[in-house]
């Protein structure tokens, strides 16, 4: 038996199809169907009843599946840990992660990153959507605030600074809150979140302050820009704006109380544990923002 065949066999089935398989492999999906069929030939059974939009296993084939796959896993790992050992990454590392984190923060982190290890291939998607990352072959998702619960191994990277920003035009016209509680009395641009509380550090006790306003999104960079035409009150960590504060765009207000922070998590897939190319990134990742100004509780 082929064990990278059976490693296409596993993806196919994780991914639900031949094309999943081959998009997140970055092959041809004929390729995949080849190997599958040498694989079937080898072992002289049918494992995947094909159809015209979605794979079905066979018994023998759910078998070979369940049974083989934590052993591929365990190889992957035995054979990242060599290559780490021989200071030569190789393979493909698929991350994601929201796009505002990725060209806003981590361009210099994932640019040097890719200098260090010249044998590694680099997939980053920037999503503001929650990546299945068994499903889509994924290593490594990066991601901003609480996390729901799962099945995931979550790792904290790091903790972004937060603050309340607006336009000279918007606080002309409404005039700057003094306390968190004059924020019911303004306009404030939110997230589009079942639960997107403000909370101060230094106030109420840190629970959830009222406020008013019009406008929701999902994301960050749209939050900034329509505070910037004075639209309203943005809730944005520091590095996200630094251009629009010192362009005097955007104006802090409320800095005499403290938001609280939002966290960068790292998830990566329990079944694989920590493979040497993600514990590579991670502790790249890490190093290269130890030092950064409006980080902290930067870790290992």
């Amino acid at each position: 038996m082929n064990l990278n065949d059976l490693s296409l066999f596993i993806r196919v089935v994780e991914t639900g199809s031949f094309t999943s398989a081959a998009e997140t492999l970055n092959v041809q999906k004929s390729t995949i169907s080849r190997r599958i069929a040498q694989l079937e030939d080898g072992l002289g059974v049918r494992l995947i009843q094909r159809t015209t939009r979605k794979i079905k296993l066979t018994l023998e084939g759910r078998e070979l599946f369940e049974r083989s796959r934590e052993l591929i896993g365990q190889l992957e790992v035995v054979r990242d840990e060599i290559a780490a050992d021989s200071h030569e990454l190789r393979g493909r590392l698929r991350m994601t992660m929201p796009s505002e984190l990725g060209t806003m923060l981590m361009t210099e982190v994932i640019a040097s990153f890719i200098r260090e290890y010249p044998s590694l291939d680099v997939d980053v998607e920037l999503s503001t959507r929650a990546v299945d990352l068994i499903e889509e072959g994924m290593d490594l998702a990066l991601r901003m605030g609480p996390l729901p619960d799962s099945s995931m191994i979550a790792r904290r990277i790091a903790s972004l600074s937060r603050g309340l920003y607006a336009s000279p035009k918007y606080l002309e016209k409404n005039g700057q809150p003094k306390t968190p509680e004059d924020l019911a009395q303004h306009q404030c641009i939110t997230l589009v979140k079942p639960f997107d509380t403000w909370r101060f550090m230094d106030w109420n006790d840190g629970e959830p302050v009222t406020y008013g306003g019009q406008l929701r999104t999902n994301s960050l960079s749209f939050a900034r820009e329509m505070a910037v035409e004075g639209t309203g009150i943005c809730r944005m960590p520091r590095v996200f704006l630094n251009n629009q504060v010192e362009e005097g765009k955007l104006v802090e207000v409320l800095t005499d109380f403290t938001m609280t922070p939002t966290e960068i998590n790292a998830v990566y897939a329990s079944r694989r544990n920590l493979t040497p190319r993600v514990r590579a990134f991670l502790d790249h990742m890490t190093e290269s923002l130890q030092n950064h100004p409006w980080i902290s509780n930067c870790t290992s």
